[in-house]
């Protein structure tokens, strides 16, 4: 959970740089740096910026809990304490960004400017107590004026002894030029000057530098890397196949029972006759019975489709049976609900995801604020195999906020659906997605 330190005005200063790049675009490559190579009390150190979609204004955020007061509340000594510590820590990155500048032609040199960067400020009061932890904003800016340097925060409770030691050795190691000596006299002031002009030039970007033109990303270790896409392509592999045998076990029927063979209707007995051996009467045949009219069959009544169930409030999600061979997206008629886990900035609400559908998959998505503002977006429905892909656009609010773009992917039976969400932003933050009709 992040603490909210104040708001800034970006016109009232003047945005530090290197290479094109603001310092500020560079902050979480920055602070990981930080963190990997002293500890994360120096990551703390620097407050998280939020700019606003005008680029007007940006909001600092500490990363560490606690009461947060500016360093002229405080007591006297409490904010001498609150300085030296800062200063501390602020030369301690210093320094790593002087390991890092070292050569001009290594991949760390952008990463040591950037370094460098984040301790200027434009203001004595840019810096803040958290429960005793320092945290300074506006860092990577410098006053507003033209011609105003910006302060250095590793300058802070006391002088940095690595320049007040270097200045007697460097007097004492100057040979004086004898007069008459050659042209080593002239030449060297003149190449220093055209080195300190070809670096002005590639600053205000008139020349080709030889750095890099983006943030460097911290080192990762690729064996972490290559487990870590194991194991989730291997969990992925066990879910398609648990998945593909409960759609083949749905598939299977049951066998019928064979049906039991008819009792044969018993024989009559045989009529036993007695010969008469002078008959009285000439037997005349029995008339053949008349066959009796066969009744018509009546026809039978064709049977009603049964009607579908009436939707019912906080049912599950569950996908019908043949709805993906059928493309039938009319069981999305409505409106759906999950808590997504994730939290708004900077009120820290938690976000709850509402999907509404017609009969076609096609519908809006909805974010409902604590304070009653609502910010919606277009959203989609359809099948893609035997998967539910939901897609939602940005959805803009009525103060000029919004919210990232979503994709919501479900798989499963009538009897049992499993959905995941998707941030489609730069962090692709994943959510557990229990859909409920509202």
């Amino acid at each position: 959970m992040s603490v909210f330190l104040l708001t800034s005005q970006r016109n009232a200063m003047r945005a530090l740089a290197s290479q094109g790049i603001f310092a500020t675009d560079c902050h979480a490559q920055v602070c990981s740096i930080i963190a990997q190579h002293l500890s994360p009390a120096h990551a703390a150190l620097i407050a998280g910026p939020q700019h606003d979609p005008g680029q007007q204004r940006i909001d600092w955020y500490a990363g560490v809990n606690g009461t947060a007061t500016p360093v002229s509340a405080l007591p006297a000594e409490e904010a001498e304490r609150l300085r030296a510590r800062a200063g501390e820590l602020a030369r301690d990155i210093l320094h790593l960004s002087e390991q890092w500048g070292k050569d001009a032609q290594s991949r760390e040199a952008l990463a040591g400017q950037m370094l460098a960067l984040v301790l200027q400020h434009p203001h004595d009061d840019d810096l803040w107590s958290v429960d005793g932890q320092p945290v300074l904003v506006n860092w990577g800016f410098a006053p507003g004026a033209v011609g105003a340097m910006p302060q250095d925060l590793s300058r802070m409770g006391g002088a940095i002894p690595v320049a007040a030691a270097a200045a007697p050795v460097a007097a004492a190691a100057v040979p004086v030029a004898a007069a008459g000596s050659g042209c080593l006299g002239w030449l060297l002031p003149l190449l220093l000057a055209l080195l300190l002009l070809w670096l002005l030039l590639a600053a205000l970007g008139i020349l080709p530098s030889p750095l890099p033109a983006s943030c460097l990303k911290p080192a990762a270790d690729p064996r972490l890397d290559q487990a870590t896409q194991a194991a989730e392509k291997q969990r992925n592999e066990l879910e398609e196949l648990l998945r593909q045998l409960r759609e083949k076990a749905l598939l299977c029927k049951p066998p019928q029972p064979k049906p039991e063979p008819k009792p044969e209707p018993p024989k009559p007995d045989p009529e036993v006759v007695t010969p008469q051996l002078v008959p009285d009467k000439p037997i005349e045949p029995a008339p053949e019975p008349k066959p009796e009219p066969k009744p018509k069959p009546e026809p039978k009544p064709e049977p009603k489709p049964e009607p579908k169930p009436k939707p019912r409030k906080n049912e599950d999600l569950n996908i019908p049976a043949d709805a993906a061979k059928k493309n039938d997206l009319s069981f999305l008629e409505g409106c759906w609900q999950s808590d997504t886990g994730l939290f708004s900035h900077p009120s820290n609400t938690p976000i709850i995801a509402e999907y509404c559908f017609d009969k076609k998959g096609q519908g809006r998505r909805f974010v409902r604020e604590e304070n009653g503002q609502v910010c919606s977006g277009p959203a989609t429905a359809k099948f893609e195999g035997n998967r539910l892909v939901w897609r939602a656009g940005s959805a803009p609010c009525p103060k000029g906020n919004q919210y990232v773009p979503q994709q919501v992917q479900c798989t499963g039976n009538d009897k049992s659906t499993r959905c995941q969400g998707v941030e489609q932003s730069k962090r692709n933050l994943r959510w557990k997605a229990d859909f409920k009709r509202k």
